[in-house]
């Protein structure tokens, strides 16, 4: 009897060991749920730079085929051409003008404001309005960070 005594001790205690404990279970929850916050905003900073490179990268893009429009037809697209006119001309694949990142219209203007010889590409970045600094701020074929 002594001994099944102590066997059932043993056991419930060999049991009691096993499991974790509720505070145990919210501290590991708690902690990873901290490491995903501080991941979650890693991420979508380096998401938000990533929209900005394909923005510049798409610019530059533009002014290539805009140079080989202007060797081939003397001139650059007026501004009520637009980026059309490269899709037009054969300087663009593809059957309609790339979007910016955040799904709006490259704005061009030609000629430029401010580059005189040349014309003026833009996005107006996240926000979608003209101006705006970090994230918001207006990605150009004239300034940073676009040109460096």
């Amino acid at each position: 009897m002594l001994r099944e005594k102590s066997l059932k001790k043993s056991e419930k205690r060999r049991l009691n060991e096993k499991g974790m404990t509720l505070l145990e279970i919210m501290v590991v929850i708690t902690i990873i749920g901290i490491v995903m916050s501080i991941v979650g905003v890693a991420v979508m900073k380096q998401l938000e730079k990533s929209k900005k490179d394909a923005a510049c990268l798409q610019i530059r893009n533009f002014e290539e085929a805009l140079d080989h429009y202007k060797l081939e037809k003397g001139t650059y697209p007026s501004t009520e051409e637009g980026l059309a006119a490269l899709i037009q001309a054969g300087k663009l694949k593809g059957k309609a003008v790339p979007k910016d990142p955040w799904g709006r219209d490259y704005i061009y203007i030609y000629p430029g404001v401010n580059n005189q010889d040349g014309p003026d590409i833009m996005s107006y970045g996240a926000d979608g309005r003209e101006g705006g600094t970090g994230d918001g701020e207006d990605l150009t074929n004239w300034g940073p960070p676009c040109v460096k």
